[in-house]
């Protein structure tokens, strides 16, 4: 049962996307940092109900991908990957705290709103905390952590050589500033490649490699009894 588990929380990546591209997909666009308060105002007196919705799923998102990264970087470290599955796992701890921030953002405003939005000048601070406090937590750790995944998997080929290639060619997306937002939605493409080949290679025997030097090849091959007469 437990190796069942641990075969199947790869596939928490998954869960992590969807919910991620739910979470997208039931919000409309909220007010620029540089919007009037009654645009504010407006907004979030209008759009309770989806934001608590938002809410859930990123919450939900963040506890999977926890799931997700900590599976990967086992699986990565088993294969020799030691180092950078703790950059993976370090990756992985600073997108989860991006989206939990947006999340608490984004509850303070839908449960405090009426208190808080009193003063004008309060409310359009609390819009551009929420607007990008979070972001280069998300963005950052994505990049860390599916830049370490790729270049893990070129090291130890513990993936598919093209999956290592577009997981770095991701990560470097993500370094460049400019296009970050592309290479982050571009990460779920990479997010489902890896959890996909990880399920797979875990329901498959490990291969167990015989040392390549001859003379350690020939003391390997030697029963135990042999030696010992010797």
């Amino acid at each position: 049962m437990v190796d069942r588990w641990k075969r199947l929380a790869p596939l928490a990546g998954v869960v992590v996307v969807g919910l991620v591209v739910t979470s997208i997909a039931i919000g409309p666009s909220s007010p620029s940092t540089n919007a009037s308060a009654a645009t504010i105002r407006h907004y979030w007196s209008s759009h309770q109900g989806r934001a608590s919705l938002q809410i859930a799923c990123m919450l939900y998102a963040a506890v999977f991908a926890i799931v997700y990264f900590a599976s990967v970087a086992r699986y990565l470290r088993s294969r020799g990957a030691d180092v950078l599955a703790q950059v993976i796992v370090a990756g992985g701890i600073l997108m989860v705290a991006g989206i939990v921030v947006g999340a608490g953002t984004m509850a303070l405003f839908t449960d405090h709103f009426s208190t808080l939005g009193k003063s004008d000048a309060t409310v359009q601070t609390l819009n551009a905390i929420s607007e990008d406090l979070w972001w280069p937590l998300l963005v950052v750790g994505s990049t860390i952590a599916t830049l370490a995944i790729g270049v893990s998997a070129l090291r130890t080929r513990a993936l598919p050589k093209w999956v290592g290639i577009v997981a770095v060619i991701d990560g470097i997306g993500g370094l460049s500033g400019v296009g970050s937002w592309f290479a982050f939605m571009a990460s779920a493409i990479v997010t489902l490649l890896v959890a996909y080949v990880v399920y797979q290679r875990l329901g498959q025997p490990q291969s167990i490699t015989m040392p390549d030097v001859p003379g350690q090849r020939a003391v390997a091959e030697t029963p135990a009894s042999e030696t010992s007469k010797a």
